[in-house]
């Protein structure tokens, strides 16, 4: 029958080696083949009824196989209900975590899916979803608010999207410093978050002083703890003494025109 021989396509495992050509379209058709794969799970949330796999639950989530596997009263369950959870949700949550659906993120389903993500410690979802939100910062950059932009460095840093993190930690370095830390929720935001932010603003602005020619400048200096006779760091660790500044023959260099601040230092004046 077709669906004896189709059960049987499903439940076959690949055993030729990883790399091989072969290998790998056997797993991609196994892929698309294991949305038809039987039923032995309803998951009941609210009204509605989910039939799904027991086993692709399993291979995606810690948490179901351990659910089905040690001693919780689920394991020999057929239905199981899920409490304090949306239906809608969910079942955005399975479309785009379960093998041979494997839908896409949207707008509309991000952010209902990554807490679901990190609640069933599914990682490749998790990982979409820090791509899906690393890509659409590069998209809108700057024109993301202050506000906005808080919210989206709490949600990294809760759900541990690093990709995510690092776009708005650069979106973040270019912000009014004033704007920025006056939101009640600048405070939540981690000293490690707001110290990467710092000091990419800091190099930054120093990459822009230095291509512009007013990083050359160098004021008198002193060490004041030698005008006492202090040695605060043992010999092996003292900083070695700068090289001379002067050229061959003795002749300085000669200093590069400046050029104007306003347009260069303009991207870190963003008020928004």
């Amino acid at each position: 029958m077709f669906g004896q021989s189709l059960e049987a396509e499903v439940h076959t495992t690949p055993t030729c080696m990883d790399g091989n050509v072969e290998c790998t379209d056997e797993i991609e058709n196994q892929k698309r083949l294991s949305v038809f794969a039987p039923h032995d799970l309803i998951i009941k949330i609210e009204n509605t009824k989910l039939h799904v796999n027991k086993e692709q639950l399993m291979a995606e989530s810690p948490v179901f196989e351990k659910m089905f596997t040690s001693d919780f009263k689920e394991k020999d369950q057929q239905e199981i209900q899920l409490d304090g959870k949306d239906p809608k949700s969910f079942v955005d949550f399975l479309r785009c975590t379960l093998p041979g659906i494997n839908e896409e993120l949207t707008d509309r389903t991000v952010h209902s899916v990554i807490p679901l993500a990190n609640e069933y410690q599914t990682s490749s979802t998790l990982r979409k979803a820090d791509e899906f939100l690393a890509e659409k910062s590069k998209v809108f950059g700057d024109k993301v608010t202050s506000e906005q932009l808080i919210t989206n460095i709490l949600q990294a840093e809760l759900y541990q999207l690093p990709s995510f993190l690092e776009e708005s930690i650069i979106i973040a370095s270019r912000k009014s410093f004033e704007k920025f830390v006056k939101n009640p929720k600048f405070n939540e935001i981690t000293s490690e978050t707001r110290m990467k932010i710092a000091l990419k603003r800091w190099s930054d602005i120093d990459a822009v002083l230095k291509s512009t020619g007013h990083l050359n400048h160098t004021s008198d200096s002193v060490d004041f703890y030698n005008l006492h006779g202090h040695q605060v760091l043992p010999s092996s660790q003292l900083p070695t003494k700068p090289t001379s500044t002067f050229g061959i023959g003795g002749f300085g260099y000669v200093a590069q025109p400046k050029q104007d601040l306003f347009i260069p230092l303009k991207p870190f004046m963003q008020t928004n």
